[in-house]
């Protein structure tokens, strides 16, 4: 025989397989049940040993019927097909004895002939004491055991579950464009303008390499050519050392004195005066010196009533000469300015310098070890900057409208906007 597992589905297409039990334990393999066209109807070939067994039909790890059937080895035991010998044998796989099966051979009439303890025929009503039909917690355990993959995904109450009057339906494609646009309108503000009215290419100048420390140098002279200028105006019209020349001692100059006196030339220029003044006669020496005495006294008084004074020492020279109010040296040699009142000092100069140099000097404001090397300067990469210039040329207002901030989002906008 064929076909003797069977079971009507609401549901066509699935994939059914029957299962065998024995007091709620598997007995070997599924069985597979194809569907007879497409009916819903599904049936199997029944294998195995002689027995009764409890049949559990699945689809999809799920229990979607059950049933039982008694099995001689090759075909089902029908109550048309029932006789002594295969009830005898079925009840000898179930582990009776062949002595206890052939006590069957006392069951000469039918059981509801006999008188049932009430006085009335006896109904069977429940068949759980049957040794062949498993309990109902045997049959509940099974199914739990079927059902466990099912079972756990139910990890929660059902009603923790969001209600259908709680949800919101998903916006529209309209309503995320919207609101896209309304994240996105201070970004979109900003791009204000045309890209194409920006700095083109062409209009760029690329950086140029850093200055080395002897252009950094030059420039700082080139700045502080002014103020440079200004002290070199100032000390170059003070005295150089080499033009001084020390002040002649009293002696030097009564020498000097002496000396144009009685130069030859000098003294007859004087003689010749005298005479000139006297007239060309014979005088002697006598009456030449009272001559000379008496002009003398005319203007100045008595000779012998003027005072005289010993000539002043070369430290009384020097203390009136630098005493004055007014100093000008035509001679001799400056060894040193700073008591010079017309020369300021080392520390006055270089205070002055730093005041002058002020704006120049606060650009100074880190060492310039501190700047960029030479060697660690990269320049830019004018054609990668092209390369984005050329791109950004193509957007423009009407552009923008489509652009977003990921595909998603511009897809979004994109349906809203066709």
């Amino acid at each position: 025989m064929a076909n003797e597992l069977n079971i009507a589905l609401a549901k066509s297409g699935l994939t059914v397989t029957a299962q065998r039990y024995q007091s709620g334990a598997a007995v070997g393999s599924a069985i597979s049940c194809p569907e007879t066209g497409s009916t819903g109807f599904y049936s199997g070939n029944m294998t195995g040993t002689a027995g009764t067994y409890q049949v559990a039909f699945i689809s999809a790890s799920a229990n979607v019927g059950s049933g039982s059937i008694v099995w001689d080895g090759s075909a089902e035991i029908v109550p048309s097909t029932l006789t002594q010998a295969n009830v005898q044998s079925a009840l000898t796989s179930q582990g009776l004895t062949s002595a206890r099966a052939g006590n069957l051979e006392n069951l000469d009439t039918t059981v509801s002939s006999r008188l049932a303890p009430s006085g009335t025929l006896a109904t069977v009503t429940t068949l759980t004491n049957s040794p062949n039909v498993p309990s109902a917690a045997a049959i509940a355990s099974q199914v739990r055991t079927e059902l466990a993959t099912e079972l756990a995904r139910v990890d929660a109450a059902v009603s923790t579950r969001l209600a259908s009057s709680a949800y919101t339906a998903a916006s529209t494609a309209v309503q995320n464009a919207a609101a896209v646009r309304t994240e996105l309108a201070t970004e979109l503000a900003r791009v204000d303008v045309a890209t194409s009215t920006r700095l083109a290419t062409s209009g760029y100048t690329a950086p140029s390499a850093a200055p080395t420390a002897a252009q950094n140098a030059s420039a700082v002279r080139t700045e502080l050519g002014t103020e440079l200028s200004r002290i070199d105006a100032t000390t170059s019209s003070r005295l150089a050392s080499s033009a001084y020349s020390a002040a002649p001692t009293t002696a030097q100059i009564a020498t000097a004195v002496e000396g144009s006196l009685l130069n030859e030339a000098d003294g007859q220029a004087v003689l010749n005066a005298i005479v000139g003044a006297i007239g060309n006669t014979n005088l002697s020496e006598v009456s030449l010196v009272a001559a000379v005495r008496a002009d003398l006294e005319r203007v100045g008084g008595k000779i012998d009533s003027i005072p005289t004074t010993a000539a002043p020492t070369a430290a009384a020279n020097a203390t009136a000469v630098w005493s004055a109010a007014t100093k000008e040296i035509t001679g001799g040699t400056v060894t040193t300015l700073t008591n010079s009142p017309s020369v300021p000092s080392a520390a006055s100069i270089a205070s002055a310098t730093r005041t002058e140099l002020a704006v120049e000097l606060a650009r100074v404001d880190a060492a310039v070890s501190t700047r960029l090397a030479s060697s660690a300067y990269t320049a830019p990469a004018n054609s990668d900057i092209t390369a984005i210039k050329a791109k950004t040329d193509l957007l423009n207002p009407d552009r923008l409208a489509n652009v977003a901030t990921t595909a998603i989002v511009g897809n979004l906008i994109a349906q809203a906007n066709s």
